[in-house]
């Protein structure tokens, strides 16, 4: 490795190496909860050109940005195991450079689970993602991790992860390309339902994994940080690309909901006025992940 040309920065990082027999260990694969069921008809394979050096792949699994530099390619998220080859494929049509790093958004399965094949790519997360995935025995451990914020500068390149708090889980990592202004989010923003369908533009959905530190009020003032980065293209965890305007809206949209149900719940009301009003005035799907997972969490955040 030319460490002139290639380096690791780090700022309150923390770096976890693992060896072989560390990562046997673990090796027992553990779908996060809404995350890990496979769909019957899987989405179609989608990739969106945003630039000449960096593309995003979607479909199944969450969306995999693939970033180019003349010394190999960093990846942000890996998709489910099952989606490797095809991820693979994708990538080598985009350039013949070795995958030197990939960096997970967050711990679930569909953003993760071809870590493990992508050795001798360095993997890259927030410290919390490690700590969720060997409580839930995931393959493909994480070899660094950050606290705050962590550069990766790779054929005079750069892109940067930022831990901003709480949000979808405890170990959210939004990763920043600043020569570019995209910003990738995981799933702390979503534009899809994770199986090839948009959410409706006005929708103010939010999937929040509570079993994994995430909080739907915390999650508010992580989404500001974020805003404060200069971008104006967002790769959001599932679904198509949108602007940053698109995200100021639906910040705003989250807001509403937090008021519109903490008033609900102020007023005694229980967990079935709470669903509706969640599915008729903010458009969540009522048989989708987020109602099914986040209901309960909300309430106990909310509740006077």
């Amino acid at each position: 490795m030319n460490t002139e040309k290639q380096t690791v920065r780090w700022r309150s990082t923390e770096i976890a190496i693992f060896t072989t027999l560390c990562l046997g260990l673990f090796a027992k694969p553990c779908a996060m909860r809404g995350q890990g069921a496979a769909v019957a008809t899987p989405p179609p394979t989608v990739v969106d050109k945003i630039t000449d050096d960096l593309y995003v792949i979607r479909g199944e699994g969450g969306n995999t940005s693939v970033f180019l530099t003349d010394e190999g390619i960093i990846l942000v998220d890996t998709k489910f195991e099952r989606d490797h080859d095809d991820l693979v494929r994708r990538v080598s049509a985009l350039s013949n450079k070795p995958i030197r790093y990939a960096i997970n958004t967050h711990p679930h399965s569909d953003h993760t689970g071809g870590n493990a094949l992508l050795s001798p790519a360095v993997v890259v997360a927030h410290k919390n993602a490690l700590t969720d995935m060997v409580k839930g025995r995931m393959p493909g451990l994480p070899q660094i991790t950050f606290g705050d914020d962590i550069g990766i500068n790779l054929g005079g390149k750069q892109v940067v992860g930022y831990h901003f708090g709480r949000c979808h889980t405890d170990g959210d990592t939004f990763v920043y390309f600043p020569a570019l202004k995209v910003l990738a989010t995981g799933d702390c923003i979503t534009t899809g339902n994770g199986q090839g369908v948009p959410n409706p533009p006005t929708s103010s959905r939010i999937n929040i994994d509570y079993n994994n530190g995430g909080s739907f009020v915390e999650a508010l003032a992580t989404i500001d940080q974020a805003l404060k980065l200069d971008f104006d293209v967002v790769v959001p965890g599932h679904g198509p690309l949108v602007k940053k305007a698109d995200v100021v809206r639906w910040r705003s949209g989250l807001e509403r909901l937090r008021n519109r149900v903490s008033a609900v719940l102020h007023e005694s009301k229980g967990k079935q006025d709470v669903s509706e009003v969640l599915v008729k005035e903010f458009e969540w799907d009522p048989a989708g992940n987020p109602l099914r997972n986040v209901l309960d969490g909300l309430i106990k955040e909310l509740k006077p």
